[in-house]
């Protein structure tokens, strides 16, 4: 059966709208206190633009970089510097040129610029640039203003710097190679598509989990409120140096806003020509995955796409007809895995932050009960997966942060990369 997506947005009354606008209202008003934000919660004044020439050196940017960073965060100390600043920090990597010489015009044959997601850092496209530096790519990611410092930056932060810093990085990266590809993690997906609409050079797309539309619909509703409250959530403590734990609201509009972009670019005709790598989990709570398939059939005609899906119920298939599709089991019993959540799928599971032995656990869904929230921090036993409502009801769930099937996406990959080089 070929794949259906029949509401392609979501279409709440105005009336819902308003009703939940002003019912956040009264409740921000009434929550809202006189006592002054700590320094993390409040705009360093050093990372809410893009403030890099088009014509600046990466290695200048790099260390341009390096110095607002050590400036602005509120968490580096003589201890831990290098290991937060290499975390957070954009990065080039170069492949062996003994395998994979440059060329006569001095640029390497492949290269690919990754984009990271929203409140993240590079660090989670780290392993999928090591991986494609050994296959001969030569990689740079970048760092999207308002990261890699402290979650106040994303409070005044506008989309439309995210793709100064993505259009920088592609001007960048054409001096440098043949065939250019475009990465990226969530929201660092979303860019490459929007970039792939308007820029016919991109060789492919590497999209993991895509953000191509959000799945909670009263995002839209984010840029009023943004005016009367900061935060998406509770304030949290922020202790995972390599992502903001504390979510801006305004971030959360932001997103939609991109998406929208996105959308008019896809209804005035535009579609994306380059042959597109995707991997996303059906479970998702973050993002669409329905609208990333969608996309993908309506809007991505190349017959090189290949899609792999990962699904508690791998036997009810997608299929689409333009792309190759890979329906994976995400749920895994012996692994006392229960599905794949948003997070999980760029990094590998021996990863030393987010991987099974890592030093980092998912537990913050758990901030109001105290117990499970310790069994959650200190059980390495219990469940992990997507913390939807389901799995909440039925487990005690650690965030699942790693991807147990990450060496067979890799290889999934691979196969697409060869092809798109034929």
């Amino acid at each position: 059966m070929i794949f259906n997506y029949s509401a392609v947005k979501a279409h709440t009354s105005i009336n819902s709208y308003l009703c939940f606008f002003l019912l956040m209202l009264v409740a921000v008003i009434v929550l809202t206190g006189c006592a002054t934000p700590s320094p993390r919660l409040q705009p360093s004044g050093l990372n809410t633009t893009f403030a890099v020439t088009e014509d600046t050196p990466f290695a200048t940017y790099l260390q341009e970089t390096r110095e607002m960073m050590i400036k602005a965060r509120v968490d580096i100390h003589d201890d831990n510097r290098e290991v937060v600043l290499q975390a957070n920090m954009p990065f080039e990597l170069r492949p062996d040129e003994g395998n994979f010489p440059r060329g006569k015009d001095g640029k390497y044959g492949q290269g690919i610029l990754l984009i990271h997601g929203l409140s993240d850092s590079p660090y989670l496209l780290q392993p999928l640039a090591r991986h494609l530096q050994k296959q001969g790519f030569f990689v740079r990611a970048i760092l999207l203003p308002g990261h890699g410092t402290v979650p106040g930056d994303l409070l005044n932060i506008r989309y439309q710097e995210w793709i100064r810093a993505v259009q920088y990085g592609i001007r960048g990266m054409k001096g440098e190679v043949t065939d250019l590809f475009l990465g990226g993690f969530s929201t660092g997906a979303a860019l490459s598509v929007l970039e792939s609409l308007k820029n016919k050079e991109i060789k492919g797309l590497i999209l993991i989990s895509p953000a191509l539309a959000v799945k909670d619909s009263k995002v839209a509703l984010a840029g009023m409120l943004s005016g009367f409250k900061d935060w998406a959530g509770d304030i949290e403590d922020d202790e995972d140096y390599v992502k903001y734990e504390t979510f801006a609201l305004n971030a959360a509009y932001q997103i939609y806003l991109l998406t929208q972009e996105i959308d008019a670019l896809l209804d005035q005709g535009r579609c994306i020509e380059a042959p597109v790598f995707a991997a996303l989990s059906r479970e998702d709570i973050t993002i669409d995955p329905e609208r990333a398939m969608f996309v993908l059939e309506k809007y991505a005609p190349s017959p090189r796409n290949v899609l792999v899906v990962y699904a508690k119920n791998p036997q009810k298939t997608v299929e689409l007809s333009r792309s190759k599709i890979y329906n994976e089991n995400s749920f895994l019993a012996d692994k006392k895995v229960l599905d794949f959540s948003h997070v999980a799928l760029p990094m590998p599971c021996d990863d030393r932050h987010y991987g099974n032995q890592g030093g980092y656990k998912s537990c913050l869904h758990y901030r109001n009960d105290q117990e499970k929230r310790r069994v959650c921090l200190m059980d390495d036993s219990i469940w992990r997966g997507e913390i939807s409502g389901n799995n909440l009801q039925a487990f005690t769930v650690r965030r699942l942060t790693c991807n147990p099937k990450y060496d067979g996406m890799i290889e999934k990959l691979d196969q697409f990369l060869r092809t798109v080089a034929q």
